[in-house]
C-alpha cells in the first residue's frame, strides 16, 4: 500500500471511531474526560449533530495526516 491509501484509510477509521465513541458517551450519560479533551481540540466538535459530522472530518484530516506521514517516514527504512 502506497503511504496516500494508508492515510485515507488511517483517516477513516479515526472518523468511525470517533462517531461511535461519541454516540455511545452520549447514549451513556456524561461524557468522559478523554472525549471533553478531542472537543476542546477539533474546533466545532460538540454532542449536536452538526458537531459529530464537523468532528467526523477533523478527525478524517488528523488521521490521515497521522497515517500519511508514519507510514512515509516507514517507507524510508523498508
Amino acid at each position: 500500500m502506497t503511504p496516500f491509501e494508508i492515510g485515507i484509510l488511517a483517516g477513516m477509521i479515526w472518523a468511525f471511531a470517533l462517531v461511535v465513541w461519541t454516540l455511545a458517551e452520549i447514549t451513556t450519560g456524561e461524557p468522559s474526560t478523554w472525549l471533553m479533551l478531542v472537543v476542546f481540540i477539533y474546533e466545532g466538535f460538540n454532542f449536536t449533530p452538526r458537531g459529530i459530522l464537523t468532528g467526523a472530518a477533523w478527525a478524517f484530516v488528523d488521521g490521515f495526516i497521522t497515517g500519511y506521514v508514519v507510514s512515509f517516514i516507514i517507507s524510508w527504512f523498508f
